[in-house]
């Protein structure tokens, strides 16, 4: 190993550091919001570009595809280079792919700039949550997956009121212009908390970077496609090319000597049912974004400004619980604290199936944020437990595998929630409204329930090395 020629390490950047985790969760946030706030924009810059909003849906997809495939080539970058380094290039590429988006005069221009955007994402998200894992002691790790969790729950929810508003009031342009103030002051405060790092100088496995890139590609179209009527067939073509091409990444990986994606760390029971059942709940948590408010607007006829707003309970639930997960997840087993927000957030979403439009306002409001505060404590749970057991030595690879099913897990909750609002609209034509996303409702809160069964096998005090410091 190297020393990387970067400034020395400022205090206290060996161990738990909040202003880390803070700046970290920051960039999250951005990332995360980048990932759902262009679809409230899409009819207006359609509108713009003098298009049709459909043409729109590859500047959408092209954006969590690479943000998904190029995640093992961050990983590699950050050892090879530094992970300080390579976390403020990509916040400053993507500050200027922002910059790019905003000045796009058509839906090619977009495009490009969406994946350098995303390509630019994928290494914010596994080496952000690296530095802050590498240095946190297993008894603070409850503590920093909580200030890195809160991005995924919060941009999401916030994303279609903020978009609505920017692009409302503003212009489209804005939903990325307001990534140059915020990706300015997260390059300054990550140049002065981002410690430096040893680098390692190991070869990159081209193959195996290709193979993951296609397989990743095929899956997030497939998923995408798959869930709108004219391209099922298509859509269902790349799903299994996706998984004819996992196959072989799986073989390769197991043969090759420095493998871009390291599956070895599958082995450990707890990360195994982490990114397995963990990423079915996932999928669940991020149908909500999707369904809530077609429920709302499509549903019931409300505006999309009073949807997103109330949205914005889910979010405040999400805030509201957030000082009790860290005692909760001292004083109690992770997995029975999965298992009690899993079925509270199945019995929210089976809630919101039966809301109809007299349904008073507060009564729903108070349903989403149970919600929220439902997801906030399972979310963080189960992103403890994925590295709760993970050796030090092993949680670079960890992290990357952990990354690139957390990204797909959220397409495919949205996937899955259009299939099952498609299924419904099939089996009963002509049906009310509501009805289709009712169905949609409570066939997530079934797929939620069912996620448990995996971690029923763990054994008897899984997790417990993050409660060393329970008092």
């Amino acid at each position: 190993m190297t020393a990387a020629t970067a400034p020395t390490a400022p205090p206290g950047s060996v161990g738990w550091s909040r202003p880390l985790a803070l700046v970290v969760a920051l960039a999250f946030f951005m990332e995360n919001l980048d990932a759902t706030i262009l679809t409230t924009a899409v009819p207006s810059i359609a509108a713009g570009f003098g298009v049709a909003a459909t043409d729109l849906g590859l500047a959408v997809t092209a954006y969590l595809v690479a943000v998904a495939a190029f995640i093992p080539f961050g990983s590699w970058l950050a050892d090879r280079l530094g992970a300080r380094r390579v976390f403020l290039a990509s916040v400053a590429v993507f500050t200027f792919a922002s910059v790019l988006c905003a000045a796009s005069g058509s839906v090619g221009a977009l495009t490009c700039a969406r994946v350098l955007q995303g390509v630019a994402g994928s290494m914010l998200v596994p080496i952000g949550r690296l530095v802050v894992l590498r240095g946190t002691p297993k008894a603070d790790l409850v503590r920093a997956i909580a200030y890195l969790t809160w991005p995924a729950l919060v941009a999401p929810v916030v994303a279609p009121l903020l978009g609505g508003v920017l692009t409302e009031y503003a212009g489209w342009p804005w939903i990325f212009w307001v990534n140059v103030p915020v990706g300015v002051l997260l390059a300054v405060a990550a140049w002065r908390v981002v410690p430096t790092a040893a680098t390692t100088r190991r070869p990159l496995d081209v193959v195996g970077l290709v193979l993951v890139v296609v397989a990743v590609t095929a899956l997030v179209l497939g998923m995408e496609f798959v869930a709108q009527r004219s391209t099922t067939v298509p859509g269902a073509v790349l799903l299994v090319g996706a998984l004819a091409v996992g196959v072989a990444v799986v073989a390769w990986v197991r043969h090759v000597e420095h493998p871009v994606l390291d599956l070895a760390t599958l082995r450990i029971a707890t990360f195994r049912a982490s990114n397995s059942a963990g990423s079915v709940y996932r999928a669940v948590v991020s149908a909500a974004p999707f369904l809530l408010p077609l429920l709302l607007q499509d549903g019931f006829g409300w505006s999309p400004v009073r949807a997103g707003a109330m949205l914005v309970l889910v979010f405040a639930g999400n805030l509201g619980i957030k000082p009790l997960t860290t005692p909760l997840m001292r004083r109690f087993r992770l997995i029975p604290i999965v298992a009690v927000s899993t079925l509270v957030l199945a019995a929210t979403f089976v809630a919101a199936a039966l809301l109809s439009p007299g349904t008073p306002e507060p009564v729903v409001a108070v349903l989403f944020a149970v919600s929220g505060a439902a997801r906030s404590v399972g979310f963080t749970a189960y992103n403890t437990l994925q590295f709760a057991d993970v050796p030090a030595e092993r949680m670079g690879p960890a992290n990357a595998v952990a990354s690139i099913t957390t990204q797909l897990a959220t397409g495919l909750g949205v996937a899955l929630a259009a299939l099952l609002v498609r299924a419904a609209d099939v089996l009963a034509p002509g049906g009310d409204a509501p009805f289709a996303y009712r169905v949609a409702l409570v066939g997530m809160a079934v797929v939620g329930v069912l996620s448990l069964v995996e971690d029923a096998f763990l054994p008897r005090g899984a997790g417990d090395a993050v409660r060393a410091g329970r008092r």
